[in-house]
């Protein structure tokens, strides 16, 4: 049976009375479904709070009691939403992701061509990290495959009849750029090229353009900021983060689970508030906001993505249990659904913004980032930070109208429209990963509009910290307009489009 979420509205709410007959109506709309199989049920102890179901359903036995239900209450299919995936411009629109290009047929891998490619850094091979292949088929078509490097550092692959390699992407986990070289010949060695530290006090080019002064520990201090995202940590310098739990297909987990599952949630809450403990250490842009993380994903895998119910029961977390300010989701994809715009309306009339990535496929601002309720952010890069053959070098565009001033460019990836709030940096942003894989305290550079949309968000409670008028305001919808208001205010265009930059770049 297909899936489906069971809430009740809270927005719009004002009263207590409001908001426990609202919530009456989940448990009224569980009795019309006689077969549905309940796989989580949260229901808080507050009778005011949001009462959250993810069941199994006969789609036809929803349909027929679709028009008996009550006013508050949400039934809606599950969707989930996913990191957004950067490709390059040749392969935008055509890479089918669960494609391998290697046929495994008998009588097919007799006839493939061995490849072998060697990775190193330094001089030094690279053992155990993943590398991409982009394929073209004999169409014309593109598709991808993932392996990891030997001892040495190389990895074997047989190419099909037909295909061709394309570009071989390198993803070291550390202190070396991601490299994106051109149809390498089979036998040949790539060199992942050094990382550059940071300037002292933490300084890269985001902070930089943006106008942060890192001499400023304190920046941010007062402003509460919570992160959705892969998980944080563990790692040095985000000690000082409080993790809130874990969100999965319903469930609420405990502090402990927050961890990271990956090192997408540790770089965006790194780009807020991480705060240096040695020379060379890149600095958050926020260093000195209060901190929280919500973790939603279970991997980084196709289908590991949070469910809206996540969603909403980590937004309700972070605005109604640690009364955060901003809030950063640097996730999408797929369609809207009431629930989780209702809990972005009902954390906007708490007095909390929700900050969001715009998207990374070159097309239409994706959700959550075009309710209207958030703010939708997306990416930039500068001309000359990211050297010749780097995955970032690929990002900047070929198209003049999106080169703007002061040598910023709109990344080929990003999303865009003309209901976009700002553009920040989001091309080759250095910023923490968990310690993993042997390395500690490790920094390393992702490109996307989920860089670009924490480097916003903080850039934005680096502001408000010091905004006496917002920190006057009452914790509800005037306060949060406030912090939209002023996210405008302090946004200075550069040249592009409005579809492209919004009201502009964000400074501090």
């Amino acid at each position: 049976m297909p899936q489906y979420v069971l809430l009740n509205r809270r927005s719009g709410k004002y009263t207590e009375t409001a908001k426990i007959a609202s919530r009456a109506s989940v448990q009224a709309t569980l009795s019309m479904l006689s077969t549905a199989r309940v796989l989580s049920d949260d229901r808080p102890e507050d009778p005011t709070a949001r009462h959250v179901v993810l069941l199994d359903a006969d789609a036809d036995q929803v349909a027929s009691i679709r028009a008996k239900l009550p006013p508050d209450s949400i039934l809606e299919p599950v969707v989930r939403r996913h990191l957004h995936m950067k490709t390059p411009v040749e392969f935008q629109g055509n890479i089918p992701r669960a494609a391998n290009a290697v046929t495994t047929a008998a009588a097919v891998k007799s006839k493939a061509k061995p490849y072998t490619v060697t990775i190193k850094a330094g001089g030094k091979p690279l053992a155990g990290i993943d590398v991409m292949i982009y394929l073209r088929d004999p169409s014309g078509g593109g598709s991808t495959d993932t392996l990891k490097t030997d001892a040495k550092g190389k990895i074997s692959y047989n190419v099909g009849p037909g295909f061709q390699v394309s570009f071989v992407e390198p993803i070291p986990y550390a202190g070396a750029w991601i490299m994106f070289a051109a149809a390498p010949a089979s036998g040949s060695t790539i060199e992942c090229l050094p990382i550059p530290k940071a300037k002292p006090g933490g300084s890269g080019w985001w902070h930089e353009s943006m106008g942060v002064d890192v001499k400023n520990a304190a920046r941010g201090a007062g402003i509460k900021v919570g992160v959705i995202d892969t998980g944080c940590g563990p790692h040095a310098n985000l000690k000082h983060v409080t993790l809130v739990g874990a969100f999965v297909d319903g469930q609420i987990l405990p502090a402990a689970e927050a961890k990271d599952v990956a090192e997408h949630g540790t770089h965006t809450t790194g780009i807020i508030g991480a705060r240096p403990t040695a020379s060379g250490d890149f600095a958050g842009i926020a260093a000195g906001c209060d901190l929280f993380h919500a973790r939603v994903f279970k991997s980084e895998n196709p289908g590991d993505g949070p469910t809206q119910a996540d969603i909403v029961n980590a937004i309700d977390s972070l605005s109604r249990d640690h009364a955060c300010d901003l809030i950063n989701m640097s996730l999408g994809g797929g369609p809207p659904t009431e629930s989780e715009e209702d809990a972005i309306r009902d954390a906007l009339q708490r007095g909390t913004l929700c900050i969001c990535s715009a998207g990374n496929d070159g097309g239409a601002i994706n959700y959550p980032a075009a309710y209207s309720e958030c703010a939708a952010v997306s990416a930039l890069g500068l001309v000359g930070w990211a050297p010749a053959g780097t995955f970032s070098s690929n990002n900047r565009p070929h198209d003049a109208q999106r080169m703007g001033q002061d040598n910023l460019f709109l990344a080929t990836f990003s999303s865009f429209g003309p209901a976009l709030a700002c553009a920040a940096p989001g091309v080759g942003i250095v910023s923490t990963v968990p310690d993993r894989n042997g390395y500690k305290r490790a920094y390393m550079e992702m490109d996307g509009t989920s860089m670009a949309s924490p480097a916003a968000c903080a850039a934005l409670a680096v502001v408000l910290s010091g905004d006496a008028a917002y920190k006057a305001l009452p914790r509800n919808g005037s306060r949060a307009e406030r912090a939209r208001l002023v996210l405008a205010q302090n946004c200075k265009p550069f040249g592009l489009p409005v579809k492209y930059e919004g009201r502009g770049l964000p400074t501090a």
